[in-house]
This record gives structure tokens, C-alpha cells and sequence, in this order.
């Protein structure tokens, strides 16, 4: 039987492995294949492949042991002779490692701490995600599974999410509430009732809507809840799609032919972007959708050794190169800054390298085998590192200029900028990923080398524009922020494509500002920061970094207010009418809000501070605001699990007791109009600060 769709779901269940692949008709299919785990060992000085191989044999767990050649490093230029130990299920494999060690005769071990799933995904040619081709006989056995070749598609996957968040009850255990979400992110429905009455529509609406992936803030703690007060209550709650209960494993819970997914992770890729991810570690959505960057790299570092035949060593956790004290100052400079102009500037163009770091790798062949302490070896082959680098920097590339001819509000820009995300997130990790201890190929070098190449690229960069009569404001590590007298966007766009001639690296005008102010450190004032800056692009968009706004904790009041006054700045037509007439306004406009604030005319939904709760409440000594505001929701019976952003108003910022010092959001009702006047004057006086401060304003005059 042969059938075309999307691998939704793999994983390895006793001595099988499971494959779940809807197919083109909406039908999911459950295949099976078999599995044999294997490793690799090396034989210590004095012994032989084929003894080693001769004494592992004999164990009834292995199926065959056998000499085979494999390259022991990247670095490697010949291959050696290594025994390639197949294991005859998943329980036996830890017994047959165990074994072994205890013989004594092994010196290096390889390829034994990957998941099974990950050996298993390693040997196939399709990823999860993506489209196959399946044939399989009648019984479910997998006889062949080939990738469909999609090309640059934009479109994600056809998978259904069911979005949901739980509420707990006043005991903080027992389910009060299931919120059913739609792919905006939006409550459309509500279980409510009792528990009991939750749970079943719960169940059967997985049931009925047969969804193909479950999405919940904190699942895997979310789904464990869900399932143990179904059990409790006898209801019969099934998550995934086989005759039995959700089980947890080393990463995480997973619901067969179901993946699960954290909610967070959903909302930043959505399905176009988790497909990447996968894509990319060749891993399952579940597993692809917690790991950090660092292990999806390593994932996919694993993968490309397997195919080009290189052994896998253990994960280390220590440096592969020793540097001292001062090898590492006169080495690791970091990026290039260059410290921006302070204050207010006109007609500034920020001038922006296309994935400066990857593309580095790529262009100058920087790689974990060909790179010393005096750089790139001359006359290298195409080096590890760029090979698994070049297909994801032009995937990522192609769908970001795919997005700027979309228009912003079409399903497909969304899916051009979820997937180029997605592979951006990745790809500025593998620079910082390079030299890191943890990095089973990494060498500190290599991580060293590509700070060294953008160093010089930058540094010519600055030169070249200087070449031309622009001066250079503010430059840091990819970019600079240039300006001239009388120039106008071609100028700039025209001095993008010089620089990109001249390097070798693209880069292009990512904004064009008509008034932009560089602003100090919060803590030092005559001092210049980096990332901190705020400005009005020519096409009236606002555009900030470092400051209030961009924070995820300033209340709607202070974000509104930080826009409005930067508004009324630059709402000017040269820097002349900023300093002398909008600047006044500005003031005047601070001090009114001020007013409102004294006589409680601000809304109490724009002053809502939020805050993420990062641990367990009780794992937290001190007695921070949202901590406060936390348990205060616990005693109402609203206890907020570790993950859950915190929503509270200062009532009484100064009183004695910090339980009386803060509301959480949720537990005012509509009537409430009461909140601490002074301290929210004090955060409206510090953003002024912010805005103004260059000018002379000061939230103390």
C-alpha cells in the first residue's frame, strides 16, 4: 500500500518504532518499523577490534557486533576501526552498555547518548513535519518512507491544534474551568460546570474533534493535572490517539499520534516555525518544541555526522581547548562597537548585515576541524560547521524577502515570518554555540574566528562610509547608523550596495529614521549606552530599543505615554522645532498626565503590571510585588503555577507590610478605582526621564 502525507508523529514504544503520517485525504495513519538500537566502542591499547568484538557477541542482548570504519572526529582524514554493537530492544540497551564498561577494555565510547528516537530519525531519509511518500503493508509495517521535496513551501504542515488553558479551584488542584483558544490566541469557549462535567467535555471534544497536536501553557505539569483528576474522578480521558494513558519520558509528555506542545513556543513559530525547528534537529514537534537552541543544534550536528559517517562522541563538559587569563583578553574582543553620538539626530539610515554571523561562517569556511589558534587553514575542504550552515541561511533568507513583498496582514507573511524566526533563533545560536564547553565538536576557535572576521567587516564598513562623506553615529557588532547632510534614501540604499560589493556580505537599509536620540546609561548619564535608542522612521512608524516600552513588565499607562511624548517630539520637521517648540510641548503634556494620574482619572486596566512568575511560589524568599501578588491569588484559590504571568496594581507601594503593597489584576472587579497615586507618577516621571533626560528634564526637578 503506498499513501502520500505529513509525518506528524514518531516515537519508540518497546521494540518498535511508531510512525503517525496524515495523509492527503485528513486520515491519519499509524505505521510501525522495527528498531535496533546500536553504538560504537573503541578498544583500549592492547586489544583488538575483532576480540572486543568476539566477547561483546556473547551477550543475549546483542544481535551483532561487528568491525566496521568510521571517522573518529571532524577533523579526522582517515577513518579508523571501531565495533559497531547492535542491541537486540530499547530495555536491553542500557544492560548491554553497562556490560561492556565493566569489561574494561573499552577506551572511547560513541553514538550511546542520543535519544533512541533521535538514532532512529538519524537512519531515515524523511524528517518530522515533512512530506512523505509511505508504503506499507496491510498489517501497518513501514516498507518505505521517502521525503516529498516541497521546495521553499510557505505553507506549514495541515495539522489541527486544540488550544486550550486550564483554571484550578479553590484548592489549587481540582479543575474549575478548560478554555478552549482559537489560532489568535483567543478564549471561543469555555468547559465549565463541575470538575467532573469539565473533564468529560473535555474528553469528548478530543474525542469528537480528533485534533492532531495539543497546545497549554506549562503541558506538561497542564496535561499531568488533567489526567489525574480524570483518574480520580473515573473519567475516562484519553490524550493521544493509541488505547492508553499519556506517559512522561526524560523530555517531557507526549500523547501518541498527538504531539503536545508549551503554548509560548505555539505562539512565537506557530506550526510553520516549529516544522523548522524539526526540520532542522530532525526531531519529533514535541521534543523540538522545548529543546533550547543548544540541544536542537547539537540534534542536528549528531545528524549530519551520522550521514557523513563520523562517530558521535559523549557530551563533555569541559573546554576542548584550554586559554589563559590573558589568551582570552587578547583573543575574545567580542563584537565591534563603536559608542553612538548622545542625543538628538536627523535623517539617520540604520544600515544592517544579512545574518552577519552565519554567513561569516559560510563565505570564510570557519569550522570546528580547520580552525587554530591563527585562524582558517589554508586550503581546507568545505568545512563541517558552513555544509550544515548554507541550506538553513538560505532557507531563512528566502522566506525573509519572501515577507516584505506580502501584505502584513496575510496568512502568508505570517508563515514567511514564523519560519524565518524560527531559523534566525538557530542560526545566531550556532556562532555562540561554536566554542561552547558543552558542544560535543565545538572548538573555542572556531567561536573566536568568527568574532575576528566581523570585527575586520565591520571595521571596513565604518571606513567605507566614512570614505563617502557619511558619518558614522553608532555602529555594534552587524550594523551602523549613518548620516549626511541632504541624503536621502537612495544615497543610503547606494552606500548598502557599496559596502555589500566591497565585503562580500549583503547589507541593506533596515530603517530609515527622520529624527532618532541615543540615550545614556540608566546609571551614568554622560556615559554612552548600546541598544539604547528611540526614533520616528520617515514612514511615521516609532521605532525603540532598551527602553520602558520594549518591556514586557511596563504597565499600558507608561507604554502609551512613552509613545504619545516621543509623538509629540518628533513631530516636527527639523531639529531646530524639536529643541525650541515640541520639546515645550512635550513638558506640558508630561504634566498633565501627571494631573490625571493625582486625581484617578487613569483607567485601572492600563495599569496593570505584568510579570512572570519563574519558579514555584514557595521557592521564592523575598517578597517582590508579583511574588505578593501571587499569593494572594493562591489564597483565593487561584494558586498560579510556575510559567504563569503575574497581572497585579500597586494599591500601596509603601506600607509596611508587603502583602498590602500590590492587587493581583485578577481579583479586582469593576468598581475598584483605588491605586497608589505616588508610585505611579514616580514610574510615569522615570519614563519622562527617559524620553526628555537628553534635553535636561529630570523626574527630581
Amino acid at each position: 500500500m503506498k499513501t502520500y502525507g505529513w509525518l506528524l508523529d514518531v516515537y519508540i514504544s518497546g521494540g518498535r518504532a511508531v510512525l503517525w503520517v496524515k495523509t492527503d485525504d485528513g486520515e491519519v495513519v499509524r505505521l510501525w518499523d522495527r528498531y535496533l538500537p546500536d553504538f560504537y566502542v573503541k578498544p583500549r591499547d592492547g586489544y583488538s577490534v575483532e576480540e572486543l568484538a568476539g566477547i561483546i557477541r556473547q551477550h543475549p542482548n546483542v544481535v551483532d557486533a561487528e568491525p566496521v570504519e568510521k571517522y573518529p572526529t571532524v577533523s579526522a582524514e582517515e577513518k579508523t576501526r571501531v565495533v559497531h554493537v547492535v542491541v537486540d530492544e530499547v530495555g536491553g540497551f542500557r544492560r548491554v552498555v553497562r556490560d561492556v564498561e565493566s569489561l574494561g577494555m573499552v577506551e572511547e565510547w560513541f553514538n550511546v547518548d542520543i535519544l533512541h528516537i533521535q538514532r532512529y530519525l538519524f537512519g531515515k531519509e524523511a524528517a518530522p513535519t515533512e512530506r512523505v511518500e509511505v508504503e506499507y503493508s496491510e498489517d501497518g509495517m513501514l516498507r518505505g518512507l521517502k521525503p516529498v521535496d516541497e521546495g521553499f513551501k510557505v505553507e506549514p504542515p495541515p495539522f489541527t491544534p486544540l488550544i486550550l488553558q486550564v483554571e484550578t479551584g479553590p484548592d489549587g488542584n481540582s479543575v474549575s474551568r478548560v478554555w478552549i483558544l482559537n489560532d489568535r490566541f483567543k478564549p471561543i469557549m469555555a468547559l465549565k460546570g463541575g470538575e467532573r462535567e469539565v473533564l468529560e467535555g473535555l474528553a469528548q471534544m478530543i474525542r469528537e474533534g480528533d485534533p492532531d497536536v495539543l497546545v497549554a501553557p506549562s503541558p506538561d505539569s497542564t496535561f499531568t493535572r488533567l489526567l489525574e483528576r480524570a483518574r480520580r474522578l473515573g473519567v475516562e480521558l484519553q490524550l493521544g490517539r493509541e488505547d492508553h494513558q499519556a506517559n512522561l519520558y526524560r523530555g517531557g509528555l507526549y500523547a501518541a499520534g498527538r504531539p503536545v506542545i508549551p503554548l509560548s513556543c505555539f505562539q512565537e513559530y506557530g506550526l510553520a516555525g516549529l516544522s523548522e525547528r524539526c526540520r532542522f534537529a530532525r526531531l519529533p514537534l514535541g521534543l523540538a518544541s522545548r529543546w533550547p537552541a543548544g540541544r536542537i543544534i547539537d540534534s542536528r550536528q549528531c545528524y549530519e555526522a551520522v550521514r557523513k559517517g563520523i562517530l558521535i562522541p559523549r557530551l563533555r563538559s569541559y573546554p576542548s581547548e584550554g586559554l589563559t587569563a590573558r589568551q582570552l583578553i587578547l583573543r575574545d574582543r567580542g563584537g565591534l562597537v563603536m559608542s553612538p553620538v548622545l542625543g538628538l539626530h536627523e535623517n539617520v539610515a540604520e544600515l544592517d548585515f544579512e545574518s552577519m554571523y552565519p554567513n561569516l561562517i559560510v563565505r570564510y569556511n570557519i569550522s570546528y576541524e580547520n580552525t587554530g589558534p591563527d585562524g582558517v587553514r589554508e586550503g581546507s575542504r568545505p568545512g563541517f560547521l558552513p555544509e550544515l550552515t548554507r541550506r538553513f541561511l538560505e532557507r531563512r533568507l528566502y522566506f525573509k524577502r519572501l515577507r516584505r513583498s506580502l501584505p502584513e496582514d496575510s496568512l502568508e507573511y505570517l508563515w514567511c515570518d514564523q519560519r524565518q524566526k524560527a531559523l534566525k533563533m538557530i542560526l545566531v545560536c550556532i556562532y555562540g554555540f561554536s566554542g561552547c564547553d558543552v558542544n560535543r565538536y565545538g572548538n573555542v576557535y572556531t567561536f573566536l574566528e568568527i568574532n575576528n572576521r566581523a570585527r575586520e567587516v565591520l571595521s571596513r564598513t565604518i571606513n567605507i562610509a566614512l570614505r563617502e562623506g557619511f558619518q558614522v553615529v553608532y555602529a555594534d557588532s552587524d550594523s551602523i547608523f549613518v548620516k549626511k547632510t541632504g541624503a536621502s534614501r537612495e544615497d543610503y540604499e547606494r552606500l548598502a550596495r557599496l559596502i555589500t560589493e566591497e565585503t562580500g556580505l549583503r547589507m541593506a537599509l533596515d530603517h530609515h529614521y527622520k529624527f532618532i536620540v541615543f540615550l545614556p546609561l540608566k546609571t551614568r548619564p554622560g556615559m554612552q549606552a548600546v541598544k539604547r535608542y528611540y526614533g520616528i522612521l520617515t514612514s511615521g512608524e516609532l521605532h525603540y530599543r532598551g527602553i520602558a516600552p520594549r518591556r514586557r513588565d511596563c504597565p499600558p499607562l507608561i507604554k502609551e505615554f512613552c509613545e504619545r511624548l516621543m509623538r509629540i517630539l518628533f513631530d516636527a520637521e527639523t531639529v531646530e522645532d524639536v529643541l525650541k517648540t515640541q520639546y515645550k510641548k512635550a513638558r506640558r503634556y508630561v504634566a498633565e498626565t501627571l494631573k490625571k494620574i493625582s486625581r484617578g482619572q487613569v483607567p485601572i486596566e492600563s495599569l496593570v503590571v505584568r510579570k512572570a512568575l519563574r519558579k514555584p511560589i514557595e521557592g521564592y524568599l523575598s517578597k517582590q510585588p508579583h511574588i505578593v501578588a501571587a499569593i494572594q491569588m493562591a489564597w483565593k484559590g487561584h494558586r498560579p503555577r510556575q510559567g504563569t504571568l503575574i497581572d497585579f496594581i500597586y494599591v500601596n507601594s509603601r506600607h509596611a507590610n508587603p502583602m498590602r503593597r500590590v492587587l493581583p489584576a485578577k481579583l479586582i472587579d469593576r468598581t475598584h478605582r483605588y491605586y497608589d497615586r505616588e508610585k505611579y507618577k514616580e514610574l510615569l516621571l522615570t519614563a519622562a526621564d527617559t524620553i526628555l533626560g537628553w534635553k535636561g528634564f529630570s523626574k527630581r526637578a
